[in-house]
């Protein structure tokens, strides 16, 4: 087994105290962080407060029993790899537990915990690592795919602005359409009373090119800028 960054562990779970001193002694050697538990409930707070590469279980236990720890840890760690070592299992249980519960190997006692047991616990943590990596990229495209929707969502409301923007500058323009002198001056004006106007007109589009987008900003802003453009026809 290749050696992490992180020592490998695993929780051991049987109700028969000589079996759990017969696992940890064969394993003794191997460099691997081992916890035990007796029974469903101390199996259950111990996972409920640590993440374990592998749980090794039997499936009749007191308090909560095999199923359960392993259905829980589908559920909650699902990159844990969980092995079966019982007694005696039915051909429909094996079914369930190998497609249903997405069980890596069931043992059936005895068994050589330093022979074909470690081989397959070193098989175990290679599929654990492939778990946790199939898990850290679903993660990140999660991620990836969050951010995009944010970026969309930021985009649809500066769209909405800019629209909305749009819809008031055109009220705005309506507003002062009265002042433009090509089509609303008399053609009998003098030439004074003319330039004024064209003074005027310059003034209001010299005006309004400095406010840019924040003449439309909103109605009230236009009506500001509104009045700002007629008091130039009293100067």
């Amino acid at each position: 087994m290749g050696q992490d960054d992180t020592k490998h562990n695993l929780l051991f779970i049987s109700k028969y105290p000589q079996i759990i001193h017969e696992f940890t002694d064969a394993m003794k050697d191997r460099d691997i962080e081992i916890e035990t538990a007796i029974n469903g409930i101390e199996a259950a707070a111990k996972i409920k407060k640590k993440n374990y590469d592998i749980v090794i279980t039997g499936l009749s236990l007191e308090g909560y029993n095999g199923e359960q720890i392993i259905t829980y840890l589908n559920k909650t760690a699902p990159s844990t790899v969980c092995i079966i070592y019982t007694t005696t299992i039915s051909s429909a249980q094996l079914h369930f537990f190998i497609n249903e519960r997405n069980v890596f190997r069931v043992f059936l006692r005895p068994v050589d915990f330093r022979g074909a047991f470690w081989e397959a616990l070193e098989e175990a943590y290679e599929y654990h690592a492939v778990q946790v990596k199939n898990e850290e990229d679903t993660g990140a495209r999660r991620q990836e795919q969050e951010k995009q929707e944010r970026e969309i969502e930021i985009m649809d409301q500066r769209m909405r602005s800019q629209r909305q923007a749009r819809e008031t500058t055109n009220r705005y323009m309506k507003r002062l359409a009265g002042l433009t002198i090509k089509e609303y001056t008399p053609a009998a004006l003098s030439a004074e009373a003319r330039g004024h106007l064209e003074r005027i007109e310059a003034r209001t589009i010299d005006f309004c090119s400095e406010q840019g987008e924040h003449a439309a900003e909103s109605l009230d802003k236009a009506e500001e800028v509104l009045q700002t453009v007629r008091s130039f026809t009293e100067n």
